[in-house]
């Protein structure tokens, strides 16, 4: 879940927490089959403002950072 955490933080300025990162995980895990493009929706808090912030991210990209592949969103 780390991964997901990093990966959020860094690309997306989104801090999220270890069990969005889990259940999120999951998800991506129960959509083997389904399109990379899809597009899911998380929410987190901003960085810097430590607001609530909604980020769509493809499904592809999730894949890719719980793969350990590098990625640019």
């Amino acid at each position: 879940m780390g991964k997901l955490i990093a990966h959020f933080r860094k690309v997306h300025l989104t801090i999220i927490s270890v069990k969005a990162a889990e259940r999120l995980a999951q998800t991506v895990r129960n959509m083997r089959s389904i399109d990379g493009g899809i597009q899911l929706g998380v929410t987190g808090s901003d960085v810097s403002a430590l607001l609530p912030r909604h980020v769509e991210v493809t499904l592809r990209e999730l894949r890719a950072v719980l793969g350990g592949r590098r990625v640019s969103a």
